[in-house]
């Protein structure tokens, strides 16, 4: 029965930790249209569950058939996502360790190359 409950408990305190920590470093922009109550996607467990489909086809539109949007442009997410060092104003790489794409990769244990050919932070003409 001890056991039962250590098990039990354990899953209820880690579920409530993955709950809290589910929007802990979305990003700056990202952020603060979360706070104003502003829907930007469809809906974030739509973009979570999708988001590697609606990018490929985005990715297969641009490529062979030339057509540039900017729905679902992963210049987009970046844009939105990334955090900026407030000691140095630099921008942190969406991929490295503790920001967005990174944390969330981790948890689902995928691994990911779209930087290696896209920018992991944004041109400043585009904020």
């Amino acid at each position: 029965m001890n056991r039962f409950l250590v098990v039990f408990l354990s899953l209820l305190v880690s579920s409530v930790f993955a709950y809290i920590d589910e929007y802990a470093n979305l990003g700056e922009q990202a952020s603060s249209i979360k706070v104003s109550g502003k829907v930007f996607h469809e809906s974030p467990s739509i973009i979570r569950k999708m988001h590697p489909e609606l990018l490929r086809h985005k990715r297969n539109k641009t490529l062979r058939k030339g057509i540039r949007t900017n729905e679902y442009s992963l210049k987009g997410c970046v844009s939105c996502h990334v955090n900026k060092n407030k000691i140095n104003n630099q921008y942190y790489s969406v991929d490295k360790k503790g920001q967005f794409c990174s944390d969330c990769h981790k948890k689902v244990g995928v691994s990911f190359d779209c930087f290696s050919c896209h920018r992991t932070v944004p041109r400043e003409s585009l904020l």
